[in-house]
């Protein structure tokens, strides 16, 4: 080969090859910064996530305790206060059929018996779990309407699949302080909750027939709703809120299954 061909050929493959090298070695050191990245955002997620369901697992536990609270001051309270007079009058002889006041005292004492057996596994989270979403909800609405003037309503759209038990715990959650807020702030009289096991994902609406918000000025309402948010995001999902003043409230979530 000709020596004025060599030479060109010469300078540009020195010229050429470190170009390349330095190509390679860039894309490679890149690539490995994003697959870092990524690995660290993944190990960030996965942290938040356990820390929501921790926290969601507490504050599970904690409305749990107010409303045993409530339940034995309300009920049981009662209850055991029949019997002890029950028993004042049958040790004192002043009961007029004893033998009926027996089994008076024995029935209450079995009614609360029970009641505290129930209270005991309301203060388990795994029992919500153990019993699943959809019953957890109307023993809520159950013990909510007891107290309150409003009527619940819950239906459900069956399907193939269903949440795991961690996700089904962050949704119960998430009705719970809707249904709080609901108490607090709207003045309903009628909340109706439909669950969705659809192909794609799980879905929850809750409507309210309340006075419903400003979604552009109610800073209250946005603050009370942020618990909710965040643990709709850190479980892939949405959550879409309508709302105006004299229109009620409506809370629509979806979460994928995984």
């Amino acid at each position: 080969m000709n020596d004025n061909y060599l030479i060109p050929i010469l300078v540009a493959g020195s010229i050429l090859i470190p170009l390349f090298m330095f190509y390679i070695t860039t894309f490679v050191i890149i690539s490995k910064n994003k697959q870092r990245k990524s690995e660290a955002e993944k190990r960030q997620m996965e942290f938040r996530y356990e820390k929501l369901l921790l926290q969601t697992m507490l504050e599970v536990q904690e409305k749990a305790l107010n409303q045993v609270s409530q339940e034995i001051h309300d009920n049981i309270g009662q209850v055991l206060a029949g019997v002890q007079m029950n028993l004042i009058s049958l040790s004192g002889g002043m009961a007029e059929n004893p033998d009926q006041l027996v089994r008076d005292t024995k029935e209450q004492v079995s009614h609360a018996l029970k009641d505290l057996r129930d209270l005991s596994r309301v203060l388990n989270s795994k029992y919500i779990n153990k019993i699943g979403l959809e019953e957890s909800l109307r023993k809520e609405t159950q013990y909510l309407g007891t107290y309150n003037k409003i009527q619940f309503e819950i239906d459900v759209e069956e399907g193939d699949r269903q949440l795991p038990p961690e996700r089904e715990l962050m949704v119960f959650r998430i009705a719970q302080e809707s249904l709080s807020n609901i108490i607090k702030h709207a003045e309903a009289t009628h909340v109706r909750i439909i669950i969705g096991y659809l192909p794609l994902g799980f879905s929850m609406l809750i409507a309210d027939d309340g006075k419903g918000f400003d979604m552009d000025n109610d800073k209250g309402a946005g603050i009370g709703l942020m618990n909710m948010k965040q643990r709709v995001e850190v479980m892939n999902g949405t959550l879409d809120i309508t709302s105006a003043p004299g229109s009620g409230t409506k809370i629509a979530i979806h979460i994928p299954y995984e």
